[in-house]
Parts: structure tokens; C-alpha cells; sequence
């Protein structure tokens, strides 16, 4: 399978949303989103307790209509955006169709603010309607957020303090990050790398050339703590105030009430990925005997068994995935394919594109969108489909009102994960007996990065706001406070470089979103949970999988797993998980004597 892994232009086609930045049709429907909007408030706005369920049947769709015309501007923006972060035409078509969306939307904010003062009996009548079929799970979860919940001119305000305030520092955070470029010889071959393009090197069978990579990241990256460590201060104190005002009890409770999980069920996880570290240390330990390496560290945790690496073409890695996904379902793969099809995947970095890769679905009448930084790597492949199940995702969320489209992220990282599973079995079925402790190595370093990471990055998260919470945080403490999670999860079995201390300054996640990252530990162990399942039965176990893929936001977390068997509130559940994972090391250890 061993080939040289290209470089391709391969760019999205984003002409289905808008024809371009200049398109006029953006600036119409801005437009034509407020006047609605305006309309709707005047035959609305102190009346939705007085409505019919019908009427609020009809009030409903409007209004969800309008919350679609309002944004689709902003989301073409923000993947132009993406794509080029340094483009000023495209910020400066941001920054307006935020501005837009944010005055249509502050004309709108009655809405929830009428549902969840809406009397218990009306809500009650209104649930027993079959017109509101559709939007029962969201009459009930929105007054979850009753004690949070400001005045009308208190959220407009809040609103509107977000375009100058965390949104505003978030998207510089994203300009600065984008622009960082880093000379790097490899092979006697002097070239200009961005940051995402240098974590390629991270698997790279150079160990030197995988160190000095990482220092190079580092160091580019201490460059700039000055005004990243501002950012970072800058947007915790405004999450701060932030719940503050909404009357929050922990700076994480936001997400758990959006992902209708409790704090309890959260710390749960997370205190049993603590409590398993063992294996994930250990892990490393045989790792490092098997690469003959004694001061094993954070720059070898990725490092390839063998001493050439295996690179994959785009083209090679889109045949496996689809090949991979066919085996497990048609459906899958038909909607996979469409992706590669339809020019709907940015793949390759290139100067001024973000980092990372994220999958974007706005409503059920567009196509998703998917963004990746590919240069070969069997990670970047993986990666792939990660952002494929995403679209996978939203893709059989069509066929539901926008009101049920969305995804919680729990279940949305159980998507993607388990589009991992799907190609890592196939693999794993297809390769050749000598390569199979390279695969249940690479399967292992995913539990490391995907679970127990984002666990990490999440107590990392929790300490540095309450940390802020008391002050300015300097560079340096945000450092301690990464060494000091790091060592609860890799105890001495990695050494942390001087670099490492950096680490926390370049993870988007901690700035544009807070507190996400546990969700890929969530769907991950839920993944290993639902991919036992699906190997005692069979064929029966996939008609199943489409449907929960199928029901977006229709029920509650619980609900919507329960359809396949899992039981959420069980003890043990996360446990399994980890000793599906106690299994894979097993194996592993088996392979390398």
C-alpha cells in the first residue's frame, strides 16, 4: 500500500449556498430576513401564550424559517472564512453578515423568551397536539434554560457584545494561528510549513525530524503568547461574565444543558478515563520498548512501528473509505461518495486555510461542507472519515424539521468515531498479517488522542477558568496548569519536553468553543459500546444505526441511544468502554513479543 501521497488542489465548491463573495443575493436576503423578521414580531411578539396549538404550529415554522434566512448568510461567510483567513474581502463579508444576522436575530429573541415563560397548562395542551409533533422535544429543552434566561433588552445586549467581544477575539485567535509559518528542513530540503501541515511530522519514522518539528511548533507558537495569552484572558473573563449574569453554577453547565447531559454524567466520564490512565501508560511503556527508545517522549507518542511509513494519495485514501463504508452499509456509502462527487471537501492546507478540519451542516435544504488539512498521513485518512460520519450525519438529518437538525455533540463525535471503527475494521480485515500490530498500534494511539487528550484538554479547560476566575493568568501558569494535567493522564511514562508547556495555545477548541472537547471521549467509548453490538448482530444492527443517525435532535441523548440497546445511566457503561480498550493493549503486547 506504500505509495508517495500528492499534494492536490482540491477545494470546495460552495456555489451551491452562493455564487460568491460578491453574489448580490447576500446582501437581498439579509435584507429580506429582517423585514420578515420585523413582520413576525409585530404579530407575534406578547402574544404566543394566546395561540392555538395550531397557531403555534404555524408561529413555529416561521419563526425557524426566519432563524435559516437570517443565518445562511453567515455560515457562507464563515466557511469562506475558513478557507481564507486572510482574505479581506471575505472578513470584511464576515464581519457585516454577522452584524446582519445578529440584528435580525436580536428581533427575534421574544420568541424564547415567551416558550419558557409559556404556563404549564398551555405547554401541556400544545404537547398533547399533533401538529407540534415535531417540536416537542424542543418545547420541552428550551425552559431547561429558564433560571438562565435574561430579559429581552439583556439579550439583545448579550448578543450584540459578542460580535466586539469573544467572537471578535476568537476570529483574530483564528487569523494570527493561520498566518504562523515555520521553515523546517526535511531530507536535506529547506520548506515553509504551516501549523497544520506540520503535524504530519508527528508519525514521521525521523525521530529527530519529529522532534525538531514539534520545538519549531513551539516555538512559533511562544512567539506569539503575547497577544494569544490576551486572547485567551480576554475570552475566559467574558465567559466569565457571561455566567455570571445567567446565573450558571460552573463555567462548564452551558454545554451540559446544549447537550442535555448532566454535570454528574460528564464528571463520570471523565473520572473514569482518570482511573483507567493505567492503561494508557502502559501503552506508551511497551511502545517505547518496542522502538528501542528510553527517554521516551511527547514527540515519539505518535511515532510508526516500522521504519518507512506508509502515505496515501487522495484518491487511495477515498477508496478505502468507501470501500470501507459500502461493507458496513450502501446507504453510508452512497453518501459519503457524494461528498467527493458534488466538490464538497477542502482538503489540502495551503496559505491563509485554518487548521484543523471540522464538517459544516447548516439545515436540511443544503448540502454539508467538509474542511481537512490532508498531506498523506494514514492520521489525515482517518481524519477523512472522522468529518465524513459528520456529513454522513447530516445527511440523514434531511429529512427532519430544522427544529430536530442539529446534532448535540456527544452523539455527534459518536457519528464520526464510529466512521473510524468502520475503515479501522476494514483494515484490519484487509491487511496483511505484519501489519496488523501497526493498525491495533494506531487504533490505541487514537483512544490516546480522542479520549483520554480531550478528557485532558477538558481538565485543562476547567482549571484555567477557574483560574481566571481569579485574575489575569499569565503564559506561564496556563503552562503549569497543562503540565500538571498532562501528568495526571501519562504519569512518567512520556517525558514532556521544555516546549510542551505551550501545548494548551494552540488547540482551536479551547478558544472558539470551550468545554467540547470531552464530547469525542463521549462518542469514542459510546463507539466501542455500539461496534460490539454491531459485531454479535450482524446485519440486524445496521438498519438501527441509520435510524439513530437519521433522528437529529427528535429526543434527548438517552432516548435516542436506548433505540440501540445502550443504557446511559449504567455504572459500568464507561467501563466497558475502557476495557475494550484493556483488550486492544492486550492484544497489542501479544504482537510485540
Amino acid at each position: 500500500m506504500t505509495q508517495t501521497a500528492e499534494k492536490p488542489d482540491v477545494q470546495w465548491d460552495l456555489s451551491g449556498i452562493y455564487q460568491g463573495i460578491n453574489d448580490p443575493q447576500l446582501e437581498l436576503d439579509s435584507g429580506t430576513a429582517r423585514a420578515a423578521a420585523t413582520a413576525f414580531a409585530e404579530k407575534y411578539k406578547t402574544k404566543i401564550s394566546s395561540l392555538s396549538s395550531d397557531q403555534a404550529f404555524e408561529m413555529l415554522e416561521a419563526y425557524f424559517d426566519l432563524v435559516v434566512q437570517s443565518y445562511k448568510p453567515t455560515w457562507y461567510a464563515g466557511l469562506c472564512f475558513a478557507a481564507q483567513t486572510g482574505d479581506l474581502a471575505v472578513k470584511a463579508l464576515q464581519d457585516s453578515a454577522r452584524l446582519a444576522a445578529n440584528n435580525t436575530n436580536n428581533l427575534l429573541v421574544f420568541v424564547r423568551l415567551e416558550l419558557i415563560q409559556l404556563p404549564e397548562l398551555i405547554l401541556k395542551d400544545w404537547l398533547k397536539s399533533n401538529a407540534l409533533l415535531g417540536y416537542r422535544h424542543f418545547l420541552t429543552t428550551v425552559r431547561a434554560f429558564t433560571p438562565h434566561t435574561l430579559s429581552e433588552v439583556e439579550e439583545q445586549l448579550m448578543s450584540s457584545k459578542a460580535l466586539t467581544g469573544r467572537n471578535a477575539w476568537t476570529q483574530l485567535y483564528t487569523e494570527i494561528t493561520s498566518k504562523i509559518k515555520v521553515d523546517l528542513d526535511v531530507d536535506g530540503v529547506l520548506g515553509t510549513y504551516q501549523l497544520s501541515e506540520l503535524r504530519q511530522f508527528s508519525s514521521h519514522p525521523n525521530r529527530a525530524l519529529r522532534q525538531t518539528a514539534k520545538k519549531a511548533q513551539f516555538d512559533a507558537l511562544e512567539v506569539q503568547e503575547h497577544v494569544l495569552t490576551f486572547i485567551f484572558n480576554t475570552v475566559y473573563q467574558d465567559w466569565k461574565l457571561d455566567i455570571g449574569l445567567r446565573h450558571h453554577s460552573d463555567a462548564m453547565e452551558p454545554n451540559a444543558l446544549s447537550n442535555e447531559l448532566s454535570l454528574e454524567s460528564i464528571e463520570a466520564l471523565m473520572a473514569s478515563a482518570e482511573k483507567n490512565a493505567g492503561i494508557l501508560q502502559e501503552f506508551f511503556q511497551v511502545k517505547a520498548k518496542v522502538l528501542g527508545i528510553s527517554d521516551f517522549s511527547s514527540f515519539d507518542m505518535y511515532a510508526p512501528l516500522e521504519a518507512s511509513e506508509t502515505t496515501y494519495t487522495y484518491e487511495r485514501a477515498q477508496d478505502l473509505i468507501l470501500k470501507a463504508f459500502a461493507r458496513f452499509s450502501p446507504t453510508l456509502e452512497a453518501l459519503a461518495k457524494a461528498f467527493f462527487d458534488e466538490n464538497r471537501i477542502d482538503l489540502n492546507p495551503r496559505d491563509g486555510k485554518r487548521g484543523g478540519a471540522f464538517c459544516s451542516g447548516f439545515t436540511p435544504t443544503h448540502n454539508a461542507y467538509i474542511l481537512t488539512n490532508f498531506t498523506g498521513k494514514l492520521d489525515d485518512v482517518f481524519t477523512l472519515a472522522h468529518e465524513l460520519g459528520h456529513g454522513v450525519h447530516a445527511e440523514l438529518s434531511r429529512s427532519l424539521k430544522i427544529v430536530n437538525y442539529g446534532h448535540s455533540l456527544p452523539l455527534a463525535e459518536t457519528a464520526s468515531v464510529f466512521c473510524e471503527m468502520i475503515l479501522m475494521d476494514y483494515l484490519l480485515k484487509v491487511a496483511p498479517t505484519n501489519e496488523r500490530r501497526a493498525l491495533i498500534a494506531k487504533l490505541l494511539e487514537d483512544v490516546a488522542s480522542t479520549c483520554y487528550r480531550q478528557i485532558q484538554i477538558t481538565r485543562w479547560e476547567q482549571l484555567a477558568h477557574q483560574e481566571r476566575a481569579n485574575g489575569v493568568v499569565s503564559s506561564q501558569r496556563y503552562g503549569e496548569l497543562w503540565i500538571e494535567t498532562v501528568k495526571r493522564f501519562y504519569g512518567d511514562s512520556v517525558i514532556q519536553t521544555s516546549g510542551d508547556r505551550w501545548s494548551w495555545i494552540g488547540i482551536p477548541h479551547v478558544i472558539s468553543y470551550r468545554f467540547y472537547c470531552y464530547a469525542y471521549a463521549f462518542g469514542m467509548l459510546m463507539v466501542f459500546a455500539l461496534y460490539r453490538q454491531y459485531k454479535t448482530e450482524g446485519e440486524s444492527f445496521v438498519p438501527k444505526y441509520i435510524k439513530f443517525l437519521s433522528s437529529g435532535e427528535s429526543a434527548s441523548p438517552e432516548e435516542l441511544v436506548a433505540g440501540m440497546g445502550v443504557n446511559l445511566s449504567d455504572p459500568n457503561f464507561w467501563q466497558n468502554g475502557f476495557d475494550y480498550v484493556a483488550g486492544l493493549l492486550e492484544e497489542f503486547k501479544q504482537l510485540s513479543t
